[in-house]
């Protein structure tokens, strides 16, 4: 009888160990992947226009992050554009941009131009392909130099991802038409520089932040603990551009984000289970240019977007929202659309959009 009983129990743990080991092993092999999904390199280019030979083609097709330093030319950053299929961040603020005249720059079909030096090349990371402009879609952030005279025309045109572009430089390089996109792109420059670029023809618009990006996600797995959360990674929250939150909020986070939190320029609550946005949470953030909400939100306070001139685009409500308070979206001049994906809306207050001015809420079909 005992006997049966300890062949049964050893059995059971048998069990329980293969399961912990199966457990592991696939813990260890998701962070192996997760480690593998940033491939950073460094190149010193001694010569312009060489810089794919310093490479094979799988190489350059792995690399995630890229600073490049030495010397480059418009032939270089074609092949960045047209190849490095998963580059997101490009830092060139320690290379120096030779002059390049020829056809194989990165102007579109081949054509004959002449590229000066320091300047950023037209068309650097967009192409026209059958009459439409392209960007280079995995581009997230790049990092130019102090040396920089100019950013050329079209030369981030269309690069949707491009969420942070650094400028070492103190004093506002030219832009060129359509070189770069303001309701897509903020602009991170040296301390005390802002105005130089502010002033400068073209940069009027652009959200200007001084000092260097910073970027988080958190897991927050209790009510009232994104402040905790926050000084645990180190940060203060004022501090915080890139704010990804996934768990818990409550009225206490949302405070703190509203009061604490002057430098957002763009956050992603939508994995958190916060089901109400409190009045006035992002109102008044300047620099705000996209928002991702919560799955599973069903009311929007009031105003609690009111005056982010910068807020862009299309905002996209997810299908559980019933309620959108007084004045929302006041002030969200260049705010495209506030899209509805759900038909559960019962309760929307006056002046979403502002005293006077045509809604922006539309539903989808």
């Amino acid at each position: 009888m005992y006997s049966l009983f300890f062949l049964y129990l050893s059995e059971q743990i048998y069990k329980i160990m293969k399961i912990k080991l199966l457990l592991i092993s696939f813990l260890l092999a998701a962070n192996a992947l997760g480690a593998a999904a940033q491939v950073s390199k460094t190149y010193y280019v001694s010569k312009p226009g060489t810089l794919i030979s310093m490479m094979t083609e799988e190489e350059a097709n792995s690399v995630t992050h890229l600073t490049l330093t030495g010397k480059l030319n418009a032939e270089d950053f074609r092949h960045l554009r047209d190849e490095f299929d998963n580059l997101k961040v490009l830092d060139i603020s320690n290379a120096e941009i030779k002059m390049y005249s020829g056809k194989a720059g990165t102007y579109p079909n081949g054509k004959f131009y002449i590229y000066m030096p320091n300047f950023i090349p037209a068309y650097a990371f967009s192409n026209v392909v059958d009459g439409v402009t392209k960007g280079k879609a995995t581009l997230e952030k790049v990092i130019l130099s102090e040396k920089t005279k100019n950013i050329e025309d079209a030369a981030f045109k269309g690069c949707e991802n491009l969420k942070i572009c650094q400028i070492r430089k103190k004093t506002a390089p030219n832009l060129l038409p359509e070189a770069l996109a303001d309701s897509v792109t903020a602009i991170f420059v040296p301390l005390g520089s802002s105005d130089s670029y502010r002033y400068k023809d073209r940069w009027q618009n652009f959200a200007f932040i001084e000092g260097e990006p910073v970027e988080t996600t958190l897991q927050v797995g209790a009510m009232g603990k994104l402040e905790e959360e926050i000084l645990k990674a180190g940060l203060q929250p004022r501090d915080i551009n890139f704010l990804t939150v996934e768990g818990k909020l409550d009225n206490a986070d949302f405070k703190l984000i509203r009061d604490y939190m002057p430098n957002l320029v763009s956050v992603d609550i939508s994995k958190t289970n916060a089901t109400a946005i409190p009045d006035f949470t992002f109102a008044q953030k300047k620099y705000l240019l996209n928002m991702k909400l919560p799955h599973n939100l069903k009311s929007i306070g009031q105003r609690v977007f009111s005056n982010c001139g910068r807020l862009c685009g299309t905002l996209e409500l997810p299908a559980s929202v019933t309620a959108i308070e007084f004045g929302a979206f006041m002030g969200c001049d260049n705010l495209r659309y506030v899209l509805a994906t759900g038909n559960k809306i019962t309760t929307l207050g006056d002046n979403l959009f502002g005293e006077g001015v045509p809604s922006k809420l539309v539903y989808k079909k």
